[in-house]
């Protein structure tokens, strides 16, 4: 009796799980790794970074343009869900998430497996962290559209914070600030972004 009771527990799990997933229609590609739902939320993809475009009389990044047109056509006018992590709101009031496809698709792996995106891991949202890092090592190796202009190297080394995982130039303020205890020193670029480092946006090693 009791093993029956569990397994009716277990397949009412299965429905209430798949009624509570809500399923959006992008209504708006904002950029390689952010959209706009069809509620007006804008969503930011967790675990990657893509290369910018042009805004705000900013230019834009090498292969920004690229990384938008390919998420563009990834999911606009689409259903996604969203998976959110430990915290699912950043401080600009964006939804931080994984976004799926209808037919299970990744956005956020197939961006980073496309060469559009690296990985930006920030604690504690590391989900599918390994899985997002074997993809960037597949893209790297293959030298995939950013990882053409990515890997050039700006400095004889390159400090790391084992912490944030992020890397630094030598006189970056923010890279001398490390503790010891989780300072790292890469050679070369490739190392860096190869265990899943990913470059400060204040000195852009």
């Amino acid at each position: 009796m009791l093993k029956y009771l569990r397994l009716a527990i277990f397949f009412v799990l299965i429905l209430c799980s798949a009624c509570d997933a809500q399923w959006h229609y992008v209504r708006w590609v904002i950029d390689g790794d952010s959209i706009v739902l069809d509620n007006g939320q804008k969503v930011r993809y967790l675990g990657i970074n893509a290369p910018e475009i042009a805004h705000e009389q900013k230019p834009g990044e090498p292969f920004g343009k690229e990384a938008l047109h390919y998420n563009i056509h990834l999911v606009k006018g689409k259903q996604v869900r969203i998976e959110t992590d430990i915290e699912p709101y950043d401080r600009y009031g964006r939804l931080l998430g994984y976004v799926f496809l209808k037919d299970g698709t990744f956005i956020n792996l197939e961006m980073v497996k496309a060469g559009y995106a690296h990985v930006l891991f920030l604690k504690p949202h590391l989900r599918y962290a390994k899985k997002l890092l074997a993809a960037q090592q597949e893209a790297m190796q293959a030298k995939k559209n950013i990882w053409q202009i990515l890997l050039k190297e700006s400095c004889d080394y390159y400090i790391g914070n084992r912490r944030s995982h992020k890397f630094h130039r030598p006189y970056c303020k923010y890279g001398k600030r490390i503790s010891p205890a989780y300072r790292i020193i890469f050679n070369r670029k490739w190392d860096a972004f190869y265990q899943g480092y990913s470059p400060c946006r204040k000195c852009r090693p």
